[in-house]
């Protein structure tokens, strides 16, 4: 998902590596690698979130239609229906993906801006207003048990064991979590992933969730530049945020700070787990490399 070559850092950033990073799954394979270059990432997290179970096109593949029938064996190995995070300028593989019985879903829009543009837009009386009367718990790098109860509570799909690899997956990478409480606990909470990418520290806004009956009151913003302040001094320069296209309360939020849309994807999924005969398995599918490591919570989550 890398946008055209141009002088501006936010349109010609690889957002698909930017969230690969930002939101590790917990176990990873490359399909259908050229030599030690190029190749799929097939992701898994034991079902927890759709990033963190889907494949990321990362490079070129020698044999598209091996290379998908490989895709379908580990995830029916796993338990799971094989799914593809698919940019939106990746149409031949969409096209080939739907002629074989995948569905599209989740359209998603990915947001960036510059961290000076929002913390500029954050400035406003109202938001200080609101960040003086708030309790605002300071900024960790994890998640502690407040986080995660209204985390889940809000964006979660599962129970104790979905609950549990969630948490793998937000602590596998670096992050800061914040967390703004009112008179009833915890009120809004937020994580910002920190990672490196073409020689720039970017942050990237994740699990940003607000108690139901304390929308509507600044808390989200507040809890953006909490993360936000901290990050500067982790020398973070940009952000970027993925949101569904359906989303507009959360467009209407990132509009008035800022962010403007670089890129989209959508997921490709088969509703069923096992294996197509359309992209039957015909020599291998060239299955390299596995490692450990550790967006959005369902149990195909966003």
């Amino acid at each position: 998902m890398r946008s055209p070559q141009t002088s501006d850092p936010l349109v010609s950033a690889d957002y698909a590596a930017l969230a690969d990073a930002g939101w590790p799954a917990l176990e990873r394979r490359t399909i259908g690698a050229e030599g030690r270059s190029g190749g799929w990432i097939a992701r898994y997290a034991h079902g927890v979130t759709q990033r963190a179970n889907s494949v990321y096109a990362a490079g070129r593949v020698a044999h598209e239609r091996e290379a998908i029938a490989a895709v379908e064996h580990w995830y029916a190995e796993h338990g799971l229906p094989s799914m593809f995070q698919l940019a939106d300028d990746d149409e031949e593989l969409l096209s080939v993906l739907l002629a074989g019985g995948y569905v599209a879903r989740s359209e998603t829009l990915v947001l960036a801006a510059e961290a000076s543009t929002v913390t500029a837009a954050l400035a406003t009386a109202d938001d200080r207003e609101v960040r003086d009367n708030a309790a605002i718990v300071p900024t960790s790098d994890e998640p502690d048990d407040e986080w995660l109860d209204l985390w889940w509570g809000v964006d979660g799909r599962g129970g104790e064991s979905e609950r549990a690899w969630a948490r793998e997956i937000l602590v596998g990478g670096r992050a800061l979590y914040a967390t703004v409480r009112d008179a009833q606990g915890a009120a809004s909470v937020g994580r910002l992933a920190l990672v490196d990418h073409d020689g720039a520290r970017w942050g990237g806004l994740y699990a940003l969730a607000t108690r139901a009956d304390a929308r509507g009151r600044g808390h989200a913003r507040a809890v953006i530049a909490s993360l936000l302040a901290h990050a500067v001094e982790h020398g973070v320069s940009a952000l970027w945020l993925q949101v569904t296209a359906t989303n507009d309360a959360a467009r209407r939020l990132y509009d008035g700070l800022g962010f403007r849309q670089v890129a989209g994807y959508r997921y490709l999924l088969r509703e069923t787990g096992a294996p197509s005969t359309r992209f039957a398995r015909s020599g291998g599918g060239d299955e390299t490399g596995r490692s450990g490591g550790g967006d959005e919570s369902d149990r195909s989550g966003r």
